[in-house]
């Protein structure tokens, strides 16, 4: 009887070091693929970043979550010279270009309520930079 038991114990011991080899073996192989897939993923983030930040475009006027009465207004901004701008609204999607300064500005109508406004630079690289904003328009303002 007692052989069968130390057979018993020295097949389970064995059994659970391999067990234990198996999912050590696992999780390493499973931590080196998320490094590397981390390592690819700053990579290419770095490689994305780097164009948006030579074209970076901005929103001058209104500021964001601007109250107004007016049903248009004058959306001023900023890119880099030469830029196609892309202006998305709630009522409007209007297709402009930068001066040589890099200033652009439209007018673009509002509807009541609450107005997103999206802004969207491609330069002659076609590198691209966004920017939006939200106008609200009111009929009325409190005194």
């Amino acid at each position: 009887m007692r052989k069968e038991i130390i057979l018993a114990m020295i097949i389970g011991v064995l059994l659970g070091g391999v067990i234990l080899y198996g999912i050590n073996l696992a999780n390493n192989s499973s931590t080196s693929n998320k490094s590397d897939n981390l390592q690819e993923n700053e990579f290419q983030n770095n490689l994305s970043s780097t164009p948006k930040e030579n074209n970076k475009v901005s929103i001058i006027f209104p500021q964001n979550n601007s109250v107004v009465t007016e049903d248009k207004i004058t959306l001023k901004g900023t890119a880099k010279p030469g830029s196609n701008i892309a202006i998305i609204s709630e009522n409007d999607d209007i297709i402009t270009t930068t001066d040589a300064s890099g200033n652009y500005n439209s007018i673009i109508n509002l509807l009541n309520g609450e107005n997103q406004v999206n802004v969207t630079a491609i330069d002659e690289k076609l590198a691209t930079s966004s920017a939006s904003i939200i106008i609200i328009r009111t009929s009325s303002l409190p005194e």
